[in-house]
């Protein structure tokens, strides 16, 4: 006997910006203002897939000079400057100490400003770039939440039959006064990759670095197996998805370094994983009192852990969606959903804690994306065709991370954090302007501007 209506009330698209205190329940800024002494604006480096730079609620946040894609080559492609193009004085800070101690890195690092100095080729020869549109739709959300800024946008038809209105995309992320700089990654078990990304978002001087995925280093992604064997076997060995060379390796263990060194300097967000994960996916798992990593868990619009979310050292947690659960610890179903049947759901159960409520961000516009579009064909260069594509549901560790990391940007745009504040400072003013939220016997510190925090579907 099935019960479920699919009667899912409406709820506001920026929830999670109330929720944090960001906002005010009519989307104003709640008693900040862009602030830093500096006047520059605040640098988030996020570390994902690439970003689709010209939505309009994105287009003005990407500094497109810097972005760097290391899909392409390991040393990276300038895939927004024209490919016969020769770099300028890009302002990197190469007098950079994150390497000091790590010979293999200090040699990436060495050819790294090499390949980044005045006048080196913003693409490597016979390379394309991979930054296009079905590459583009986890990054374009992150930057979203980060960094969206409110546009308006000339329809064309079909949308609007007079052809010429412009049409509101009134969406906005965290801090709308940011930078970012999109880092555009593959996800190859390869540490060098990983390393580049980490060192340029350093050469950059970010003010936060995102990275709201996991690392799959082969002996840290799951660090409790490391010390057990099997038949002689150590078990993370057996498990890897290849065999690692003794250079690799060495090079893995310098990332994990590395990491920690360049949160030393500036905050590093880390989404906390998806799968309830014990404390967390590399590299959040990495976060401890004495560095600026900051692993982020997902708590949903009731104020409780999200469904699927670590729990387990965790820094914050952040606004999400939720996930079902049906297990041996919890089960927590979504009692309106069209096929819920009653029959053979376990009393007691935790149905109550279960929230319909999504993240909204910003989604690759047109036929990709995680919103396709009605439309067979890309969207056109000029104008707005259809907006439902222009946005999407998004959600996981990932989605809280970014918040996170917008909520730290905003702490130093609104000169709320000092502009020069190291790692341990900005994690440290982070806990500080949090409420902790209790789920049961654990409490969390939740991201609360002004002090307060809400959920709205409570």
């Amino acid at each position: 006997m099935t019960t479920g209506r699919e009667d899912y009330p409406d709820y506001d698209a920026l929830w999670h910006l109330v929720s944090m205190g960001v906002r005010t329940p009519d989307h104003k800024p709640n008693g900040w203002a862009y602030g830093r002494k500096d006047k520059r604006r605040t640098r988030v480096a996020i570390i994902d897939t690439s970003v689709a730079v010209k939505h309009p609620n994105l287009a003005p946040a990407i500094n497109k000079d810097l972005a760097l894609d290391l899909f392409t080559a390991p040393l990276g492609c300038f895939a927004y400057r024209a490919p016969d193009a020769k770099l300028g004085d890009l302002g990197l800070c190469t007098d950079t100490h994150v390497a000091e101690g790590l010979p293999g890195i200090t040699e990436i690092l060495t050819r790294l400003i090499d390949r980044t100095s005045h006048g080196s080729r913003a693409w490597p020869e016979r390379l394309q770039p991979c930054v296009g549109e079905e590459f583009s739709n986890h990054g374009t959300a992150i930057a979203g939440l980060v960094g969206a800024r409110p546009a308006r946008v000339k329809a064309v038809r079909p949308v609007d039959d007079e052809g010429d209105a412009e049409i509101p995309l009134p969406y906005v992320g965290v801090d709308p006064h940011c930078e970012i700089v999109p880092i555009s990654t593959n996800f190859d078990p390869d540490p060098e990759v990983l390393i580049v990304a980490f060192l340029y978002a350093d050469l950059i001087d970010a003010d936060v670095v995102l990275l709201p995925r996991n690392i799959p280093d082969p002996a840290r992604t799951v660090p409790e197996i490391a010390g057990r064997e099997i038949g002689g076997v150590s078990l993370a060995e057996a498990t890897a998805p290849a065999a690692t060379t003794p250079e690799e390796a060495r090079l893995w263990a310098e990332l994990a370094e590395l990491i920690v060194n360049v949160s030393l300097k500036r905050p590093v967000v880390c989404a906390a994983g998806n799968a309830g994960e014990e404390n967390g996916i590399y590299p959040a798992n990495l976060a401890s009192d004495h560095n600026g990593i900051i692993s982020v868990g997902a708590m949903n619009a009731k104020g409780y852990l999200a469904g699927f979310s670590a729990s387990q050292n965790i820094t914050v947690m952040g606004p999400s969606g939720d996930a079902e659960v049906f297990d041996r610890t919890q089960v927590r179903l979504d009692t309106r959903r069209h096929d819920y049947d009653p029959i053979g759901v376990p009393e007691p159960n935790e149905n109550h804690k279960y929230s319909h409520y999504d993240v909204i961000s910003t989604d690759v516009p047109g036929i990709h994306g995680y919103s396709d579009s009605p439309y067979a064909s890309r969207e056109p260069e000029q104008g707005l065709r259809e907006f439902g594509s222009y946005f999407c549901s998004f959600g996981g560790t990932s989605a809280a991370s970014a918040l996170v990391a917008g909520y730290l940007s905003l702490g130093f745009s609104a000169g709320a954090l000092g502009a020069r504040s190291d790692g341990l400072e900005a994690k440290s003013w982070l806990l500080r302007h949090c409420a902790m939220v209790a789920d049961g016997d654990e409490s969390y510190a939740y991201p609360a501007w002004g002090g307060t925090c809400s959920f709205p579907d409570r």
